[in-house]
């Protein structure tokens, strides 16, 4: 026994020895860690980075191996990737070079290997005196892989990251691993981010079903592990990440049309929504209000931050602890503060990881609403009590950014009107929900408070044929608390905002996804009485609104607060009431086209609803050719065709996106109703006429042959098996099988149909005759 010992240590010192028993025996080096120490010394140019990997590649294939050396390795290894040094600026320094340097080397050499070995240590070498028994891996052992992933984590924001994420990702096995590792309280932060990261580095979108007892796993999640979980369901459905084109509809059709596409995001809804207990729990983790710290005489929510931060961190400052966290050691909150520092609990990385999970988790809820399941998880959050919840916490937010500079506290580098805290995030993602879950929705009038869903109804019982008939049906069990229902809280607080206030966009489009769908007048005299109106065009008017996002939800939230409704336009009236205000509006509209074309689109749908005798008396009809400034300007032929021609100049099949192929739509809004008159030839022929001169659109030959193409998009786009269409039909009042016929009449191949678009292009030098 004891000159078999001495052989094994003569092959680990002789290079020679080693060559000559491969010789006769085939055996050799396998790994690092059985290279002879001055050979190490010399395999890198930096320093420690083999004997590390050496060291942790022998602990990885022993089996009841001292955990404390290994950690101590762990450590030094994850400060040689850490950066300790304060920053002022997101410039990277000198350190940073270096954590780079090590990194390529610490891969070039193995490294990544040997930490998997050690990750999945136990399941790789299982007990040998007792095979089959069930592998528990002890407090010690979590805390050593904790450390490992961390390393993972690490190593994959570097040069070398997408090697390494490609390395773990290899084999189902070690994914299927580090998802079980959610589920223990040391590692559920580590191996979150890790799994993060790995999913963010693929372009397929995971397969849920690939994860091996994914409904087990979560069931057996606490809250807190739960609402980290949420940061990979993110990834797993969100609906961009299922394209290799993030925002052509074009290339987004073309890759849904191909073989072999599976929408992965639908498939791994499908399965989370069959966990019945999943959305109760994020709906209470979602809605619970213990999180915020508030403080009397404190105006500002950065200030109420900046003083539970400094209670919380007063005692770290006196209090220095100089041994590593075990029993109360939580992976990627158990951190150093120094190179070699002992690793304990971050006050500041544990306040971060709360209200982060709390963001993910109200993101997720958001993104349930947003697949081919939307109307079953309306249902369910409507049951669950979700506006009641939302509305209850909404009162824990503080919205006074204009109080800011009155504060104690302003972060470096920003000025005094930032609106930069800890809540900015929350608040944005909790808007997104309120969208979401009122779009198209029929359970949206839970927004309202009991008293609030009485006004309503009275307003109803005089809405004539824009009247609900849903109303009676709204159970009021769900409903908001109190006298003010969420709708009018968001309503106050979106006055109050500044122009440029960050959050304008989202408490818009809160709003407006309440007005979408059917057109419903009680609602909109609803929201007219709280000066919404008034507010939101008197905005526009008199202040030049740089932000786009903001003027776009602006005008998109006027669209449906006028629509059909004579009211809003007469408030409108008195709104633009001198020359210069209407010009001022007028020509905000129009350098705004993409911005403001839903809002172009209501003003021809209520001025063809008003001027038809069967739906309207003749008083609308006076009222909207002689006296509405709004109605009798887009009512002028010459001004239609302007905007005609400027929408479909602006857009092309290669640049169509979500955002602006409303515009075909409007377009086709204003050729749907020539079409009712027999008009469709005299615009077609006025288009190509007066605008056929201007050629080379966005790389079309001509206004016309452009336009055509976008018309078979559009069939292409919204005539699929999978398209819900119902939407153009009940924001438009206008049947979608005639939005189909006009579509059709317009891309006939009949050159001497005049309602064909065809019939008005010239062809081109290089096409053929027949």
């Amino acid at each position: 026994m004891l000159r078999r010992k001495t052989q094994k240590e003569s092959m680990k010192k002789s290079v020679f020895l080693t060559h000559e028993q491969w010789q006769y025996t085939g055996k050799s080096y396998k790994r690092i860690g059985q290279l002879p120490f001055h050979i190490l010394a010399k395999t890198s140019k930096i320093e420690n980075v083999a004997e590390i990997i050496s060291e942790l590649d022998t602990y990885s294939v022993q089996i009841g191996f001292d955990t404390t050396d290994c950690v101590q390795k762990l450590k030094m290894l994850l400060g040689r990737l850490m950066n300790f040094e304060p920053r002022r600026t997101h410039d990277e320094g000198p350190q940073d070079e270096d954590q780079d340097k090590f990194a390529q080397m610490f891969y070039e050499l193995g490294g990544t290997e040997v930490l998997v070995r050690l990750l999945m240590f136990g399941s790789l070498f299982p007990n040998p005196y007792r095979p089959n028994r069930i592998i528990t891996e002890s407090e010690k052992i979590l805390r050593l892989k904790s450390l490992v992933l961390e390393v993972l984590t690490k190593l994959t924001s570097t040069s070398v990251g997408e090697k390494v994420t490609s390395e773990l990702m290899k084999s189902d096995d070690i994914m299927n691993y580090v998802f079980t590792l959610l589920a223990h309280p040391k590692t559920f932060i580590n191996s979150c981010q890790l799994i993060e990261d790995m999913l963010q580095s693929k372009r397929e979108v995971l397969d849920l079903h690939r994860i091996n007892n994914l409904r087990s796993l979560i069931c057996c999640l606490d809250d807190t592990q739960l609402a980290n979980f949420c940061r990979i369901l993110a990834v797993a459905i969100s609906d961009l990440d299922i394209y290799e084109n993030k925002s052509s509809l074009f290339a987004q059709n073309k890759q849904k049309r191909s073989r072999g596409f599976v929408n992965l995001r639908d498939i791994n809804q499908e399965l989370l929504l069959s966990i019945p207990e999943l959305l109760p729990r994020l709906v209470k983790l979602a809605i619970s209000k213990d999180y915020t710290p508030r403080y009397r005489g404190m105006v500002s929510e950065l200030d109420c931050w900046m003083e539970w931060i400094e209670n919380q961190m007063a005692e770290e400052l006196y209090e220095t602890q100089i041994q590593d966290d075990f029993e109360e050691f939580v992976g990627g909150i158990s951190e150093p503060t120094t190179e070699n520092g002992p690793m304990v609990q971050q006050q500041g990385l544990k306040m971060t990881e709360e209200l982060v999970q709390r963001v993910e988790v109200v993101y997720i809820l958001g993104l349930f609403l947003l697949g081919k399941h939307r109307k079953k998880v309306q249902r369910k959050l409507a049951e669950l009590k979700l506006a009641a919840g939302l509305s209850d916490l909404f009162e824990q937010f503080i919205w006074k950014c204009q109080v800011r500079h009155n504060t104690r506290h302003r972060l470096r580098g920003h000025n005094a009107a930032c609106e930069c805290s800890p809540e900015v995030a929350l608040k944005i993602q909790f808007l997104r929900l309120v969208h979401s879950f009122c779009d198209h929705s029929d359970y949206k009038h839970l927004l309202l408070s009991k008293n609030e869903l009485s006004e309503v109804k009275r307003i109803n019982a005089k809405a004539g044929d824009l009247a609900l008939t849903s109303l009676d049906n709204v159970n009021k069990q769900l409903m908001c608390r109190g006298s003010k229902g969420l709708l009018t809280k968001i309503v106050e607080v979106m006055k109050k905002e500044p122009t440029t206030s960050t959050f304008r966009f989202w408490l818009a489009r809160a709003v407006e996804s309440y007005l979408r769908g059917d057109t419903s007048y009680c609602d909109q005299v609803f929201l007219m009485r709280r000066g919404l109106l008034q507010h939101v065009a008197s905005n526009i008017v008199e202040h030049e609104i740089r932000h786009k996002e903001i003027l776009q939800s602006s005008f998109d939230l006027l669209g449906e607060l006028i629509k059909f409704n004579i009211e809003a336009f007469k408030t409108f009236d008195s709104i633009l009431n001198t020359p210069a205000k209407l010009d001022k509006f007028v020509a905000t509209v129009n350098r705004n086209l993409v911005d403001s074309n839903m809002f172009i689109r209501s003003l021809i749908l209520s001025l063809e609803h008003f001027t038809n005798k069967e739906k309207c008396d003749e008083s609308y009809a006076e009222y909207a050719k002689k006296e509405s400034k709004l109605l009798m300007y887009i009512g002028d032929f010459d001004r239609q065709l302007d905007y005609l021609y400027k929408l479909i100049k602006i857009i092309s099949v290669q640049n169509l996106t979500q955002e602006n192929v409303s515009c075909l739509n409007t377009t086709l809004v204003f050729l749907m109703f020539a079409n009712r008159k027999t008009e469709l030839p005299s615009y077609l022929q006025a288009l190509r006429d007066e605008r056929e001169d201007m050629l080379d659109v966005n790389g079309s030959s001509s206004v016309m042959r452009n336009f055509r193409d976008l018309l078979v998009f559009w069939q292409d786009h919204y005539l699929h098996k999978d398209k819900d269409c119902s939407a153009l039909e009940k924001s438009s009042r206008i049947s979608f099988s005639y939005w189909k016929k006009t579509v059709t009449t317009l891309v006939c191949e009949d050159k001497t149909e005049l309602s064909a678009v065809i019939s008005y292009i010239d062809p081109l030098p290089g096409d053929r005759t027949n």
